[in-house]
Order: C-alpha cells, then sequence, then structure tokens
C-alpha cells in the first residue's frame, strides 16, 4: 500500500484518491492541517517523533485512517446525518450515521496500530545450569 517516506501532500493525495476528490468539501490548506494535527496525535501516543515532510512506512496506515476518520466525522456534521439523497427518480441511501460508524472503525483501527507501534519487543536468554 505504501512505499518510502511521505510527506503531508503523500497523505492528502491518498485520503483524496480514497474518498474522490470531489466528495472532500474542505479546502487543501483545511485538509493538510487535519493530517498535521493527527500526525501530532500518532507522535503523542506513540511518544515518537515523526517529521511530517518524512513519515515513516508504519506510521502511514495509521495517519491516512486517523485523517480519513476526521474528514468522514466532519463530512457527516456538514451533511447533518443525511441518511439519503434523491435526484428525480434515482434515490441515494447510505442509512443514518453511516459515515459516522465508518469515522469511528478507522479511528478505532488506527488507534490499535498504533498500540501495536508503540509496544517494544525484548528478548531474554536464560542458561539454565
Amino acid at each position: 500500500m505504501t512505499s518510502g517516506l511521505w510527506n503531508v501532500g503523500s497523505v492528502a493525495n491518498h485520503v483524496g484518491n480514497f474518498l474522490g476528490w470531489s466528495t472532500i468539501s474542505i479546502s487543501g490548506t483545511t485538509l493538510n492541517n487535519v493530517i498535521e494535527q493527527e500526525i501530532n496525535f500518532a507522535e503523542q501516543y506513540t511518544t515518537s517523533s515523526i517529521d511530517s515532510s518524512a513519515i515513516p512506512e508504519k506510521y502511514q496506515p495509521c495517519i491516512i485512517d486517523l485523517t480519513l476518520s476526521k474528514i468522514l466525522l466532519s463530512n457527516e456534521a456538514q451533511q447533518a446525518g443525511v441518511d439519503s439523497v434523491s435526484l428525480g427518480e434515482l434515490t441515494v441511501s447510505q442509512g443514518a450515521g453511516g459515515g459516522a460508524e465508518l469515522a469511528k472503525q478507522l479511528r478505532e483501527d488506527a488507534i490499535s496500530r498504533l498500540k501495536e507501534l508503540q509496544r517494544s519487543v525484548r528478548y531474554k536468554r536464560v542458561i539454565g545450569a
């Protein structure tokens, strides 16, 4: 999915491709600010330093999911919980709160990954007599 070091713009492109640029109703500067906030969250959670211009591969999925979660919640709030849209005879129904539920799941998955990254593996060798 990811390769090499990413920056804020790389995350923004991935998020935009995932959602489809036409569905994002926030400006690029705001999206970059959201990404920066989620990088800060990941830094604080893992107590690691993450450079926003060189995001290591192991943090990329977490930051993407955290950003997607924030955008989906924002979009849900802007739509005021609209669960279906009609245009002529065409009706598209997403179910009430579908975006909020997906946002919650993405955030939980990201935090679960961050917990895994936070763990350190220690080996102990025991020599018996």
